[in-house]
């Protein structure tokens, strides 16, 4: 059990800042859409979006995993961290339809991407 005033996970020593954990959590989110509309390129090039991460932003797993759970701990947060990779994601893609204009004179559909396979 846990009172009102302890927290139910602690704050780990090398918390990643709340920004960076955004920046990271946009990252993943890409990466794992990547590689879910094609799979078989990103195996194929040795893509493993978790290794990448780390390396870019010159962290662990462990690390990670830690900030991750402590941010997770507060439910309201984590979603507003979410809501913050959502409108980025919404943004991203409003730039993408603009630069398809410019170059194909329409807008990207959701037909114009590849299948699942």
């Amino acid at each position: 059990m846990v009172s009102c005033s302890e927290k139910a996970v602690e704050k780990p020593e090398n918390l990643i800042d709340k920004d960076v954990m955004i920046d990271i959590l946009y990252d993943i989110t890409v990466m794992q859409s990547a590689e879910t509309v094609d799979p078989i390129k990103m195996n194929q090039n040795n893509v493993k979006v978790n290794e990448l991460i780390y390396k870019k932003y010159n962290i662990d797993s462990i690390t990670f995993n830690k900030s991750n759970r402590y941010y997770a701990s507060d439910p309201n947060r984590y979603k507003k961290m979410y809501g913050e990779v959502y409108h980025r994601l919404e943004k991203a893609t409003e730039a993408l339809g603009e630069t398809s204009m410019g170059q194909t004179g329409k807008p990207i559909e959701p037909s114009d991407t590849p299948a699942i396979q």
